[in-house]
């Protein structure tokens, strides 16, 4: 296979607050890395925060936090034979350290040493080839996809995480907010840990999805009375579903705010503490747990819902996420 020196790829400079195709040089690996191609690079609403300004990173990269990738070559010191060519691997995107004590502790998406993520700082998937340390590279399961595997890294992992932080078990009631490409897996994740799940989104359609999937109550508008949920998995983190989500949780009961549509959220103070509402604070999940999802996904566990782009597309998916219009997961994938 020839290695082209030049490639296409999407570059946020946040000087200039814009997301932009540019023409970039293919890096090469340095010793100790992996040059590998990308096979799929998931869209994430994530990713349309930090180009509105809602949660800017510094600095200038190529976004994608979500990536599957082959491998084309390695560097010096990287065992060839644990990373053969053409072998599928789903990224870890919290790049971990491997050696500071969260790490060490398995909490690696509590990294004391690396602050930026893959597409979150450092060059991410949306672009044609990335390098990426050995590490944070997670062999992907025979029969996934390329497309699957990449919205597993974020899609699946953020929820699944955030299930395992609640602590969801057998005959637990769980309420999901917002039935998109992370709400649909947060269903399933919690069916899968047990739980009776009630599932709520504007959209219809959505909630026939999630129905689909094993939902088994939805709404589009949340009755009046509280349904005193053991969980809520707040996947929309918007101050409205926020305050809905203290509403509808048992006394004693636990709050996942997962989503980021708000940069603030309100504690109605008095009643949530009379009550001992336990909210719970999650980030994205820890490599370990990654192998994990990706193993329910190839058991058919959990079915990520995803659609297919090309990586011309971006901003044409990126403007229908803004106005609500995606209804699963999006990830670029390589023209044929």
């Amino acid at each position: 296979m020839t290695i082209p020196t030049k490639q296409k790829g999407y570059v946020y400079d946040s000087d200039k607050g814009k997301l932009e195709m540019r023409e970039i040089p293919v890096p090469q690996p340095k010793p100790n890395q992996v040059l590998l191609k990308v096979e799929g690079g998931g869209m994430c609403h994530s990713d349309l925060h930090i180009i509105c300004g809602d949660n800017p990173l510094p600095g200038k990269y190529v976004m994608g936090h979500e990536i599957a990738a082959s491998v084309v070559l390695t560097g010096a010191g990287v065992d060839e034979s644990r990373y053969p060519k053409g072998k599928l691997f789903a990224f870890y995107g919290p790049n971990g350290c491997g050696s500071c004590s969260n790490c060490r502790k398995g909490y690696d998406n509590q990294c004391q040493t690396h602050k930026n993520y893959y597409g979150l700082g450092i060059d991410g998937g949306y672009q044609e080839y990335i390098v990426a340390d050995p590490r944070n590279l997670i062999p992907v399961p025979d029969g996934v996809s390329a497309p699957v595997a990449a919205a597993t890294t974020d899609a699946v992992l953020t929820p699944y995480h955030a299930a395992r932080r609640a602590g969801i078990t057998t005959g637990d009631t769980v309420l999901v907010f917002g039935l998109g490409g992370l709400g649909i897996n947060a269903v399933q994740v919690a069916k899968y840990l047990g739980a009776k799940v009630i599932a709520c989104d504007l959209r219809e359609e959505q909630c026939k999805k999630a129905r689909s999937l094993g939902a088994d109550v939805t709404y589009v508008n949340l009755p009046e009375s509280p349904l005193n949920v053991d969980v809520v998995l707040d996947v929309v983190g918007h101050r409205d579903t926020f305050y809905l989500a203290q509403k509808h949780v048992r006394p004693r009961g636990k709050i996942v705010p997962v989503g980021l549509a708000s940069t603030v959220l309100e504690i109605n103070q008095h009643p949530a503490s009379q009550r001992e509402i336990e909210i719970i604070s999650t980030f994205w999940g820890t490599s370990a747990e990654l192998m994990e999802c990706l193993d329910l996904v190839a058991k058919g566990v959990v079915n990520p819902q995803v659609e297919t782009c090309h990586l011309e597309d971006v901003h044409d998916i990126l403007h229908k996420l803004e106005h609500n219009k995606i209804k699963s997961r999006t990830v670029i994938v390589p023209k044929l």
